[in-house]
């Protein structure tokens, strides 16, 4: 029994992972591609998206594979064993979400460019730290395909939140640090913009 719960549990974090960076990985390419066809400036630079999927594929991604078990992992019938990965609509979930994903930092960007008379530099800083939060709050959905973040509870995985911590630290510093701002081509954001991200990166996650 313990060794039927430990693989289920590891299966489940390999479904959790694969969720994770695949439906974060649209959320980053859509964005460009819509732009380019809609011939809009390009909302990320290339530094930028490296950036991205240093800070979001890294850390809170290996917390998701040591998560905990999911509390009826033991009541579920057995798992067909040539199921596939994307089973139980797994890949819709990931379009889906990678849509999302994509519409809000495109928007914050066309929102961006318009309040700020065209300036593409707060533009992409808006976008860049949308998708950037997008995809934080968006590793608290993927820790379970049958309950939300707040039955599971935020603080149940401390890795993660160690994790989340970190990499919100480091998107800070890229705005903020006067070092990083001409390497990513960065402006500080006051607490308008601020809003505006928040709210479009964390609609989905927390109802806003």
């Amino acid at each position: 029994a313990a060794a039927i719960e430990e693989g289920r549990g590891i299966y489940d974090n390999i479904r959790k992972f694969i969720r994770y960076l695949l439906s974060c990985n649209v959320g980053e390419v859509m964005p460009m591609f819509i732009a380019a066809l809609l011939g809009m400036p390009l909302p990320l630079l290339p530094i930028q998206i490296l950036w991205v999927n240093l800070v979001t594929d890294g850390l809170p991604a290996m917390a998701l594979g040591v998560d905990n078990k999911s509390p009826d992992i033991m009541e579920r019938p057995p798992r067909d064993p040539n199921e596939n990965i994307f089973a139980h609509g797994l890949g819709k979930k990931i379009i889906l979400r990678g849509i999302e994903i994509a519409i809000a930092t495109l928007a914050v960007f066309v929102v961006a460019l318009v309040l700020s008379d065209g300036n593409l530099n707060i533009a992409r800083t808006m976008a860049f730290t949308t998708l950037v939060f997008s995809q934080l709050f968006h590793v608290f959905d993927c820790r379970s395909e049958r309950y939300s973040p707040f039955q599971i509870g935020f603080f149940t995985n401390t890795y993660l939140l160690m994790a989340v911590a970190c990499s919100i630290c480091m998107q800070l510093l890229v705005i903020y640090l006067p070092f990083f701002q001409p390497i990513f081509k960065t402006v500080p954001l006051n607490i308008f913009q601020w809003l505006i991200i928040l709210t479009a990166a964390g609609w989905k996650t927390f109802g806003l």
